[in-house]
C-alpha cells in the first residue's frame, strides 16, 4: 500500500474509534403558525386556542365546537398545499373529497385520512357517527407534533384546507385554513 493510503486509513479508524454511537432520532413534525375559521351557517359555532404557539415540539390546539341542530350529512374536502419560499401556494399535494358519515362508519376506506382520524378521535368527545346531535364538543390537546405525517410530504410551509359542506342542503357549512410548516426535530443528537 502507498504511504498516503495507509495514513488516511489510519486517520479514519482513529476518528471512528473516538466517535460514540448516538441513538439520535429525527422526526418531521407539523407546526401551526395560524388557524383561520369561517362559518357559513349558524349550525356550527367554533372557537379555538393555540397553546405554546412558539414551540415546535409542545404546541397544542384546543378546539371548541357547538352544534345547534342535528347534522345528517357531512362532506369534507381535504386539501393540502405546499407554499413556496416567496409565499405563493402551489398546487394541491393531497386533495380528497370524503363523505364523513360513510367514513366514520368505515374509516379504512381512506388509509391516509384514517391515520389523522385515529389520532384526533382520542382527543375529542364528539360522537363519531351520523347524525351528529346538537351539543357542545371539544378537541382537547391536539398536538401537531404528534400527528402522523406521510413520509412523502416535503419539509416546507403548507396550507391545509378543511372545507365541510352538506349535499342535502347544497351549501358550504364551514371551512378551516391551517397555515403551518413541517420541520425536522432532532432528539438526543448531541448527548
Amino acid at each position: 500500500m502507498k504511504p498516503l493510503t495507509v495514513i488516511l486509513l489510519h486517520t479514519v479508524f482513529i476518528l471512528l474509534a473516538s466517535v460514540r454511537q448516538s441513538n439520535a432520532f429525527v422526526k418531521t413534525v407539523a407546526y401551526v403558525k395560524k388557524l383561520e375559521y369561517q362559518s357559513h351557517t349558524p349550525i356550527f359555532n367554533i372557537s379555538y386556542r393555540i397553546n405554546n404557539p412558539q414551540s415546535y415540539a409542545n404546541q397544542s390546539l384546543d378546539i371548541f365546537l357547538d352544534i345547534t341542530r342535528k347534522v345528517k350529512d357531512l362532506r369534507l374536502l381535504f386539501i393540502y398545499n405546499s407554499v413556496t419560499s416567496n409565499g405563493s401556494i402551489q398546487h394541491a399535494i393531497i386533495k380528497r373529497s370524503i363523505d364523513m358519515c360513510s367514513f366514520m362508519r368505515n374509516p379504512r376506506t381512506d388509509r391516509l385520512l384514517k391515520s389523522f382520524y385515529d389520532y384526533v378521535r382520542v382527543h375529542t368527545n364528539i360522537p363519531l357517527k351520523c347524525p351528529l346531535p346538537p351539543g357542545s364538543y371539544m378537541f382537547r390537546n391536539v398536538r401537531p407534533s404528534d400527528a402522523p405525517l406521510p413520509a412523502f410530504l416535503p419539509n416546507v410551509e403548507f396550507v391545509l384546507e378543511l372545507i365541510y359542506h352538506s349535499e342535502l342542503l347544497a351549501e358550504k357549512l364551514m371551512e378551516y385554513r391551517v397555515y403551518g410548516k413541517l420541520v425536522r426535530l432532532y432528539d438526543k443528537m448531541f448527548r
